[in-house]
């Protein structure tokens, strides 16, 4: 879109000087005269194109300003989105750390109370053995 204004008022000072110069060439004037004309045309379109310049620069300078803070706020929002993601995976690895932690503990817990429960059931069941055995061998004699 700016390149297509940039091209038209190229054309348009082109098209300008050219128009002027052919109204100066067949103008009734002495050759001083228009030759005077000419340069002050020329002076004039040698402004004008500072002008035009001088603008194309300012637009530029603004762009380019405008990209840099876009860039800034956008490396900003990627920075703290990083460092957000990176807050919450870490506070995720230590529940899930703590929740492996509180398993490991309640089944430690949950065996050891299997394995008295056992003990003891096997305890029982040995002196029922032998209080089996024993009175098999009295009944036996």
């Amino acid at each position: 879109m700016a390149d297509n204004k940039g091209d038209f008022l190229v054309g348009l000072l082109v098209g300008g000087a050219l128009g002027a110069a052919l109204a100066l060439l067949y103008a009734p004037q002495t050759g001083e005269e228009t030759r005077e004309t000419i340069k002050q045309k020329g002076l004039d379109l040698k402004d004008s194109a500072s002008d035009v310049y001088d603008q194309v620069k300012e637009q530029t300078t603004t762009i380019a300003s405008q990209v840099k803070d876009s860039a800034t706020t956008l490396d900003s929002n990627a920075r703290e989105s990083a460092s957000h993601v990176a807050s919450q995976l870490s506070d995720t690895v230590q529940k899930v750390k703590s929740d492996v932690a509180d398993g490991a503990a309640t089944l430690k817990e949950s065996i050891k109370g299997e394995g008295n429960a056992l003990s003891e059931a096997a305890k029982a069941e040995a002196d029922n053995v032998k209080q089996t055995a024993k009175t098999s061998g009295e009944n036996a004699s």
